[in-house]
């Protein structure tokens, strides 16, 4: 009975092949490539999390990057100012509260004001301005524009009998690998359960949800802090991977992961890591290539995708009969 299951759902065979391939990654290339994809997994965590809000609640945030660089910096100076052994678990947890912390007071007040829509937007792209010179001007705490290092090398283990030195590429690909599966499938698990439909619901009608008696605004509140707080462990994630620094939390990051979604596909969850994957390795490509125009090349392509497939990479898969390969359901 499971072989016919299996037989007719190909999608456990072709899943349980990218699994398998993905795993053997790091045996078949170079440090370089384990790095730079692993880099690419942990901006897909950050897309994912904008997914979340955007695909699925409807809220569209130009300054998702701050809470991206919140988490890194959090984990940062977490490990700079903890000189404990076992400090990395700290400072994980430490970099997804700081950024949950800031998506609740955010989105309370925005919420709880009614302040939605492109004016949401708006607001958000004002913050991430404010928040990148907070960063600059802190330089004490922050490293300003210089970017924040000499903090302790982030470990994994049992401190003081067994640890792993996430600096090296193999061990940093297998520990994002293993986060971006468990934030997929958590991100999964939310938007399937009841509290994930009625989130839904608001992004079609928000006044007919409030009517039936569901506090929207608090709804709304904790799906951002949720997803604020996964930004911020994929910032976490970012520190052994790339530098800490204000372009952390720059417009052109939080702009460029609504690019990654849009191509992806917005409200598939998996084309968070489609998208982002696509057009991050078409811009290490470009930009070796073209080294001014790469830019423009990737703006066009996002122009492209969202004229003629709005669904993004894994709608237009899903339309024509790969459906098989691409079960996620798409809202």
């Amino acid at each position: 009975m499971i072989n016919n299951v299996l037989y007719k759902q190909p999608k456990f065979w072709v899943l349980g092949i990218l699994f398998l391939a993905l795993c053997a990654f790091p045996q078949v290339t170079s440090g370089y490539q384990t790095s730079l994809l692993a880099k690419f997994l942990v901006f897909g965590i950050f897309a994912l999390s904008l997914d979340l809000i955007w695909g699925y609640s409807g809220i569209v945030n130009f300054g998702h990057a701050i809470f991206f660089g919140a988490g890194a910096y959090a984990m940062g100076i977490a490990l700079k100012y903890l000189p404990f052994a076992g400090a990395t678990y700290f400072a994980v947890i430490f970099a997804i509260l700081v950024p949950m912390l800031i998506g609740i007071l955010l989105g309370y007040f925005l919420f709880y004001g009614r302040v939605g829509g492109v004016f949401f937007g708006v607001v958000t792209l004002a913050l991430t301005g404010v928040v990148q010179s907070i960063i600059i001007i802190s330089s004490d705490l922050t490293g300003g524009m210089n970017g924040l290092f000499d903090f302790a090398p982030p470990k994994l283990g049992i401190p003081g009998l067994i640890e792993f030195d996430l600096y090296s590429p193999t061990v940093a690909y297998y520990t994002v690998l293993a986060a971006a599966i468990g934030c997929y499938l958590l991100a999964r698990y939310i938007v399937n359960s009841d509290f994930g439909r009625v989130i839904q619901a608001i992004r079609e009608d928000e006044d007919r949800v409030e009517y039936l008696g569901y506090n929207v605004p608090f709804l709304k509140v904790v799906i951002f802090a949720i997803a604020c707080g996964m930004a911020g462990f994929s910032g976490a994630l970012y520190v052994p991977l790339g530098f800490i620094s204000p372009d952390l939390l720059s417009i052109e990051r939080s702009a460029v992961v609504l690019v990654w979604v849009a191509v992806g596909g917005r409200g598939t969850l998996i084309g968070a890591f489609v998208g982002t994957l696509a057009v991050s390795y078409m811009q290490t490509f470009l930009s070796d290539q073209f080294v001014v125009l790469w830019l423009l090349f990737i703006g066009v392509l996002a122009i492209l995708v969202i004229l003629i497939w709005p669904t993004g990479i894994v709608g237009f898969a899903k339309r024509y009969s790969l459906r098989s390969i691409f079960p996620f359901k798409q809202s």
